[in-house]
């Protein structure tokens, strides 16, 4: 009977100290956090595509309140995303005829 208690006792503190270590690796594993510089209302719309000649795909990103559009991509050369193209969504939208 002995046994058993003794093999419960070993579980119940390496299960502790399992536990413990967890707890510890949670607290004091350095975290990021998002920088919130957007404007009251502003909002944005992103859409992943592939195009040709790029290996690694483009995002399209939309600031709906401002109406402009950017595309980008990763540069797997210079580790960094590289703009591929600016449009203003509303100065294009001006220039269509009414008919």
């Amino acid at each position: 009977m002995t046994f058993f208690k003794s093999t419960s006792r070993n579980g119940v503190i390496a299960l502790n100290v399992l536990l413990v270590t967890v707890l510890t690796v949670i607290v004091f594993v350095p975290t990021s956090d998002a920088q919130n510089t957007l404007r009251e209302g502003t909002s944005y719309v992103a859409i992943s595509a592939v195009a040709s000649g790029i290996n690694t795909g483009v995002v399209y990103i939309m600031n709906t309140s401002q109406q402009e559009l950017v595309a980008v991509a990763w540069n797997q050369n210079r580790n960094k995303i590289m703009t591929l193209g600016y449009r203003n969504i509303a100065v294009d939208a001006q220039s269509v005829p009414l008919n």
